[in-house]
């Protein structure tokens, strides 16, 4: 079976009774991590959304019409959709449609050239093609042909934007012959932004008069051949690998821009109008969909995740000060390049949505620490994200109040206080979430990040001045408060505050991705988190079965309810293309199925190795070269309830520590020799070299 294609055989649906379904597309997709399509329908024939990261109007204010925008949609018209059906194959990023007697052909190119090939009866019934471009949110729009291509250019520019913002589409006919009886015709669609160029009209121009259908067909379909062979997961349950796969496939077509990196939404965008402007929220949705990239041993996915953040340094520096404290803060959203979609006058915090919370700003450091401790790279930590990390640090070293020797967090609330603004806003209501101390989500952010800027320094040799207080904060951080519930011992959301809710999965993030709870904690702790995760089934979670299921395997649940939670999700909530409709942003859940397959069959987080270390062993899989923290490209076998191959690949020559029952011997792949190694139970230990591959079964 191709577990890298997928077969969609019917029109998307957008609406149930007249109504607008939540606003995640359910037709065809696909994109180059900047460039992105959606097919839809009208009457007359194809709607394909065109959507780009980089386009945004930047009009400041949370009730504005700032945010992410469509850039417009390819039309063609003329051809009847009864007979309907789009192979997506998702190795090549290629879209094959075939209705009734049309076919067409349809990829995305590395460059930002869009094409598609259509074939059809040569009548005058031949299907028509056209550009449009939204009018709304006050774009200043503008048609013309130059050379046989034809322009459409939108703007938002002037008035009160932080900034101004344009696209260009371009569109030419690149080839068209008949046999008398079937005509085939080739359209090339160019699409660039004033980011790109600031000659954004003529550089389009030039791509679409240049391009290469056949050559870039080539290089589209290296591109996504060559993303596939960096890992690989097999697995006997071919659906649970198909939704890995395609999950991969949608995070790597919309995280390409290195300065314009996903929100919410991605590059699917259909229309001006998407929830929440389609921003960065900080408090785990702008986190969630990288939390598996660095295990599914994509770390150039990363690239991006830091230029929104680091271009709000300036305003993280005010509003830290706004709570008397030093380095940065931040609220819980904002857009590219610091688009404020944050400043409210009637927040009661300072007129900024922080919503009661404080750790936006740690809970943006963990996706770059993951990358620190599975690449272990100095100099793109360095370059990228030691300055933000150190100055997270530096505001919670004054933020946090040092009582009887532990350091604790007041006023720093689990959940987003709702409507923490305006005249009608109760305080008496909201009084425990106010005044909380020790939200164990932000306990658990903290932990990480402390232990974080720590290692990273000491291997930097930078800010020595600082381990003193790094390894008090580390040894007398507050410990996750617990309160006993149906019985049983489990973790309480605050020390004071809120004790439990129901909904979200704000109370286990210090398990995943926080990463402060595993096998090598304790067995008392471990107890705790197991009872604590069943206290009520979050599997089908809105925002959290991202997080959930992977905690899960943190903690060693049984291996099968967290298969069943991933066929539950994708039963309930996936959608034909193979995203999700979930209430919360859009692609945050792309990373639930590979997240959770990851750490069921490897987990390194704990300065160890661990194969299958949650699955079910009568279950064979085996996967390939997934990353391991300490910087291991790891690749494995489970036969017969049996590890048969197990290969670790160092990428910088750190110490290596597996566990693994059938370990008898380790030698190097290249020429066999053996290495030393130590033992500790099931454990084994031994020295690497950069870029050597070792054998240890």
């Amino acid at each position: 079976m191709n577990t890298y294609f997928n077969e969609i055989t019917s029109k998307p649906v957008n609406t149930v009774d007249g109504k607008v379904l939540y606003k995640i597309p359910s037709g065809a997709m696909c994109g180059n991590g900047d460039l992105g399509v959606v097919f839809d329908n009208y009457e007359n024939g194809l709607d394909i959304h065109i959507s780009k990261c980089d386009f945004w109007k930047f009009n400041p204010g949370t009730s504005k019409d700032g945010g992410i925008k469509t850039v417009g949609s390819i039309k063609i018209g003329n051809i009847g959709l009864e007979d309907y059906n789009i192979r997506q194959y998702f190795d090549k990023g290629l879209l094959e449609c075939k209705f009734g007697e049309f076919e067409i052909e349809f990829f995305v190119a590395p460059e930002n050239l869009i094409y598609f090939e259509i074939k059809a009866p040569d009548n005058d019934k031949f299907p028509s093609v056209d550009i449009e471009i939204p009018d709304t949110c006050e774009s200043k729009n503008s048609e013309y042909t130059d050379g046989g291509v034809a322009c459409y250019v939108r703007r938002f520019e002037g008035g009160n934007l932080m900034r101004n913002s344009a696209v260009a589409v371009c569109c030419r006919e690149a080839d068209a012959h008949s046999d008398g009886v079937c005509k085939t015709t080739r359209y090339c669609v160019s699409v660039v932004t004033n980011f790109d160029d600031a000659d954004f009209t003529g550089k389009g121009i030039e791509m679409a008069l240049n391009c290469d259908y056949e050559g870039d067909k080539a290089k589209t379909e290296n591109k996504w051949k060559s993303f596939f062979s960096a890992s690989k997961v097999t697995l006997e349950d071919k659906t649970i690998e198909k939704f890995y796969n395609s999950s991969l496939y949608h995070l790597a077509g919309c995280m390409g821009n290195k300065e314009f990196p996903p929100g919410l939404f991605g590059n699917f965008i259909t229309d001006d109008f998407f929830p929440w402007a389609g921003d960065y929220h900080m408090n785990y949705n702008y986190e969630a969909p990288y939390y598996c990239i660095f295990s599914s041993n994509h770390p150039e996915l990363f690239d991006g995740y830091m230029s929104p953040v680091n271009d709000m340094r300036e305003e993280a520096k005010r509003m830290a000060k706004l709570f008397g404290c030093g380095g940065y803060a931040l609220p819980v959203s904002f857009g590219p390049k610091a688009l404020d979609v944050y400043s409210q006058k009637d927040c009661k915090e300072h007129g900024i949505l922080f919503l009661g919370q404080k750790s936006h700003a740690a809970y943006a450091c963990v996706i770059p620490l993951m990358h620190w401790y599975s690449t272990y790279d100095k100099e793109y930590a360095l370059e990228n994200y030691y300055d933000f990390i150190l100055n997270t640090a530096k505001f919670w070293e004054d933020y946090l109040v040092k009582k009887n020797g532990r350091y604790i967090l007041v006023k720093d609330a689990a959940h987003e206080i709702p409507y923490y603004r305006g005249k009608k806003f109760r305080k008496l209501t909201h009084i425990g979430q106010i005044n909380t101390v020790n939200a164990i989500n932000s306990l658990g952010l903290v932990k990480m990040l402390f232990k974080g800027v720590y290692d990273i320094a000491k291997e930097l040799g930078l800010n020595e001045e600082k381990y003193a207080l790094w390894e008090d904060i580390n040894e007398n951080l507050a410990d996750f408060p617990t309160f006993r519930i149906k019985g049983k011992k489990c973790f309480r959301y605050s020390t004071f505050g809120i004790r439990w809710r129901d909904d979200n999965t704000v109370g286990l993030q210090h398990i995943f991705p926080a990463s402060q709870i595993g096998f090598s904690s304790n067995k008392k702790l471990l107890k705790i988190a197991r009872n604590s995760y069943f206290i009520n089934d979050r599997t089908l979670d809105d925002n959290g079965s991202n997080s959930y299921l992977p905690a899960g395997a943190r903690i060693g649940v049984d291996p099968q309810f967290l298969i069943d939670g991933i066929r539950r999700n994708i039963d309930e909530f996936a959608l034909p293309n193979r995203l999700f409709r979930h209430h919360g942003g859009g692609i945050e859940h792309l990373t639930m199925v590979p997240s959770t397959i990851n750490e069921m069959l490897m987990q390194s987080f704990e300065g160890i190795i661990r194969l299958f270390p949650c699955w079910d062993k009568k279950s064979s899989a085996s996967f390939e070269n997934l990353r391991a923290d300490g910087a291991f490209l790891v690749s494995a076998k489970l036969e017969n309830e049996k590890v048969t191959s197990l290969k670790v690949k160092s990428l910088n020559g750190r110490p290596c520590k597996v566990e693994c029952a059938e370990i008898k011997s380790v030698v190097t792949e290249s020429d066999k020799t053996e290495v030393p190694f130590t033992k500790d139970g099931d454990a084994v230990s031994f020295e690497t070299k950069a870029d050597k591959t070792y054998i240890l079964i």
